[in-house]
């Protein structure tokens, strides 16, 4: 309970309207409306008679609260000013206001409705259970506790007026929760609110120290947040919504896979390791995204957001707010994972003694609906799904259903899990699906044909031009490169499976006391080597023929790999490339 003392006594068992109290407190003209006047004003609008009191100051103040409204004039506070200027905080407000007001609505809303941290606990917020704990609570306390089936009604019906919820409801009964809404935007305005009441009783807070008095008396828990969601909230305020950024021309290298992506929807570049699979898809994201990579990812814009506003429609207002010409995010497929990784899934939740489990979505689920509702805002927006080695997965397993969803984009497909309400999933049109494949992975050859028939196949060769347009520091760094790309490409052309080795193992740039020289050695003993001894295990590489590769440039049998990290750095400091016939070609 607040360590403050009350400021009134809120009369649960009579209705307070939040809308009716915000219209006459927006009539408010602080040092000239009375006391009187508000009491009159609420009155005629039906309201409670103490909230005169219990939401305002006077001057002179009151003689007594109870029994006088008098001459007194009303003092401005910020739940006057969010009235009069309809601001979108001011319901929020009014619930902090009352909250504030009354010691026992602050108790129930602490201690009952919500968690440790802060959070509406969805199982409490039902008449049929919040009735018996009010009860006990009654029972068991000498004070006037709200404890009648009016009064627990009266106080589920303020949250869900006052902006904070949007309940379940069985009948007219509140049962639960269907969505929390945001209340981040009301966190500087409560701040200030507090301030300035508590000051009114003599607890005055420090200079640049508001929010600390606020969250002394748990005011985070009135607005559905965490300790450090309220305070993130008061020191990063909301900015404005941003215009939509515009994307700039579609460079010739991404055009035909552009192209693709429109017609078919989903596309997989695949290609030998090294390649720049990877690095196409992430072009494509910088230019869907208007070079805004970083806050166009779906997973960082979920994370920026408090508990409240992650919802279908809490991250659709955010990508909205900040203007965003593309949505994106990208998973990795592996041989663990499945249906319940990718789609939807039952999460365990506590919930009362024990635990439920309540569907949720998964990445392709999530980023489906709310592509689905940017569209029903009509919204332009392109989304982009990366699969990181998409061979590796168990396809039938991951997409269940999905596959034909992927071909049928638009059409509602039924999945075993209902989320928000919904037990169907549609794939739109705005979604590209992007995966990468390598073709050297001995799992392509049981790759799921019907991923391969939904799919367009997309070659990324192994070519030296990135190389030869990379910014070494070192044009001798650049040579050593193209010397050893040439070495490999040469081993590699005699083996009977088309290996091949991509180009970005032979990028390198300076890292701290490594010349980029030294990085590129190291790059290729390190990584180059390993891959063509598992190509030499696998049976699809000559022994004879890697051996040779080796003693090509420089390295001892049987050294450690350290070793030939430094041997490979004295052959290429030789510069091997000038007086040999097979140099860089």
């Amino acid at each position: 309970m607040s360590p403050f003392p009350s400021l009134g006594q809120i009369s649960f068992t009579k209705f307070t309207s939040p809308e009716a109290t915000v219209e006459v407190l927006s009539k408010v003209v602080p040092g000239q409306t009375t006391g009187l006047d508000i009491e009159t004003a609420l009155s005629a609008a039906g309201q409670p008679p103490p909230l005169w009191n219990d939401l305002l100051a006077y001057d002179p103040p009151l003689a007594n609260a109870r029994t006088a409204a008098g001459p007194q004039v009303a003092v401005d506070n910020e739940l006057l000013r969010a009235s009069r200027d309809e601001r979108d905080d001011r319901f929020l407000l009014l619930w902090v206001a009352l909250n504030l007001a009354d010691p026992r609505l602050d108790d129930i809303v602490r201690e009952v409705l919500t968690d440790s941290q802060g959070h509406l606990k969805p199982e409490e917020v039902n008449a049929s259970r919040l009735r018996p704990i009010l009860d006990k609570r009654h029972a068991d306390s000498m004070e006037d506790l709200p404890h009648d089936t009016k009064a627990t009604s009266n106080i589920l019906s303020l949250m869900e007026r006052c902006r904070l919820i949007i309940p379940a409801k069985h009948g007219g009964s509140i049962v639960g929760i269907d969505r929390p809404l945001p209340t981040r935007h009301a966190v500087p305005g409560a701040v200030t609110l507090i301030s300035e009441r508590l000051a009114e009783q003599g607890f005055l807070a420090a200079p640049g120290r508001e929010i600390d008095l606020a969250l002394s008396i748990g005011a985070n828990a009135w607005l559905n947040l965490s300790t450090d969601e309220f305070r993130a909230a008061f020191h990063s305020r909301p900015i404005a919504s941003q215009v939509q950024s515009q994307r700039a021309a579609l460079p010739n290298s991404l055009v035909e896979l552009a192209s693709q992506l429109r017609r078919k929807g989903q596309v997989v570049l695949q290609g030998p390791p090294g390649a720049g699979k990877t690095y196409i898809a992430k072009q494509y994201v910088s230019w869907v995204t208007a070079n805004r990579s970083s806050d166009s990812r779906l997973q960082e814009i979920i994370d920026s957001l408090p508990a409240n506003e992650r919802t279908v429609a809490g991250i659709s207002d955010e990508v909205q707010r900040r203007g965003l010409a593309g949505l994106w995010d990208i998973v990795q497929f592996h041989p663990g994972y499945d249906y319940t990784d990718f789609v939807r899934a039952l999460a365990a939740q506590p919930h009362g003694e024990g635990v439920t489990f309540v569907p949720e979505h998964r990445i392709l689920s999530l980023i489906c609906a709310i592509g689905m509702e940017l569209e029903r805002r009509a919204y332009d927006i392109e989304l982009v799904l990366v699969l990181d080695e998409v061979n590796r997965g168990d396809i039938p397993n991951i997409f269940g259903e999905l596959l034909y969803a992927l071909e049928y984009r638009g059409q509602a497909v039924a999945t075993p899990y209902t989320v928000d309400g919904d037990g169907s999933l549609t794939i739109p049109d705005s979604l590209r699906v992007l995966g990468t494949m390598n073709t050297a992975d001995r799992s392509i050859a049981v790759i799921d044909y019907a991923l391969r028939r939904r799919f367009v196949f997309l070659d990324v060769a192994s070519t030296q031009d990135p190389i030869t347009t990379y910014g070494f520091d070192d044009e001798a760094t650049r040579d050593a490169a193209l010397y050893l790309y040439s070495a490999t490409a040469d081993m590699l052309s005699g083996a009977a499976s088309g290996l091949q080795v991509g180009p970005s193992y032979f990028l390198a740039d300076q890292d701290g006391s490594a010349s980029s020289l030294e990085v590129l050695a190291g790059r290729y003993v390190y990584e180059v080597l390993p891959l063509l001894t598992e190509y030499e295990l696998e049976g699809e590489l000559d022994p004879n023929v890697v051996t040779g590769l080796r003693q090509r440039i420089g390295l001892t049998d049987g050294s450690a790999q350290l070793a030939h990290a430094k041997e490979l750095v004295d052959h290429l400091v030789g510069k091997p490339w000038t007086n040999q016939g097979d140099s860089e070609s």
